[in-house]
């Protein structure tokens, strides 16, 4: 089976986001995937997350295609009272009306292979060492001028860590729901599992941020079940493909395309995206 990976699109951030789009989907199809992976991160509005979403729909793709949000697709930030909660049904919606399965709401198999997936979240887990700075300091989101959007935008009903143990219990629930059914597991997050995929740099407030990569839960899940070979994951904006005791972890960003790429966009876009076998 050939699964190709791709996350963080972001195509509301900047014009050669959303141009790429198109070449992305030409990569896809060069590589006759048996499965897309799409880990978070389209965009923050609903129109325009529809949009990418239904430009996949559209190609019609032969390969079947899941998706987790990431924290920028869960943003709430259409109307006063919408939460993100309530944007996370409305994007399964969205899947579902794109022929995409939304991987958040229940696992999917294909052949023997199984995909679980949640969007994840942070718990200050990941916080790095040598600061002083308390569990009511990270949840302020907030150091030295700089703010972590969430802060603004995502409106869960519980505190971070409530949240991230909320999501990693999910994780272990699709795992352990098709344990029997399967020969491997490929779990799919938007956050950060493992701590060792976290680059820190000894300076502030870029350091403090990690914080908000992901949670050390999500990585227990991924290494305690045996069955469980990969762990495919967005949010860092670096490319990473590391092994990690028993599980293959990656990351294959798009990221913030603020200049235009120094290659074409095809040949950046086929860059961007990451296959493998298994």
């Amino acid at each position: 089976m050939k699964i190709g990976l791709i996350s963080d699109l972001h195509t509301d951030v900047t014009p050669w986001n959303k141009l790429l789009v198109p070449h992305l989907i030409d990569a896809v199809k060069a590589s006759a995937l048996d499965v897309l992976v799409i880990a978070g991160d389209i965009a923050r509005h609903l129109v325009q997350l529809s949009e990418t979403l239904n430009a996949f729909h559209l190609a019609d793709l032969a390969c079947e295609i899941v998706f987790v949000p990431g924290n920028h697709d869960i943003w709430a930030i259409e109307t006063a009272n919408v939460t993100s909660e309530q944007k996370c049904r409305i994007i399964s919606e969205l899947c579902s009306a794109c022929g995409i399965h939304p991987l958040m709401d229940a696992p999917f198999i294909r052949e023997t292979v199984g995909f679980c997936g949640t969007i994840g979240w942070y718990d200050y887990s990941f916080a790095p060492d040598g600061y002083d700075f308390s569990d009511a300091q990270y949840a302020e989101k907030e150091l030295m001028g700089a703010v972590w959007n969430d802060k603004r935008y995502a409106k869960w009903n519980d505190t971070d860590p409530v949240v991230a143990r909320r999501f990693e219990a999910a994780l272990g629930t699709q795992i352990a729901a098709i344990r029997k059914d399967v020969s491997r597991i490929v779990v799919v997050t938007h956050h950060v599992p493992f701590r060792k995929c976290i680059r820190y740099r000894g300076e502030l407030p870029w350091d403090y941020f990690r914080a908000f990569m992901g949670s050390k839960g999500l990585g227990t899940q991924c290494l305690q079940e045996p069955l469980v070979t990969h762990a495919l994951f967005g949010h860092t904006h670096e490319a990473l493909d590391m092994q990690i005791d028993s599980v293959r972890a990656i990351c294959a960003p798009v990221g913030y395309l603020h200049e235009k790429p120094t290659i074409a966009l095809q040949a950046y876009a086929a860059q961007c995206l990451v296959c493998f076998e298994i």
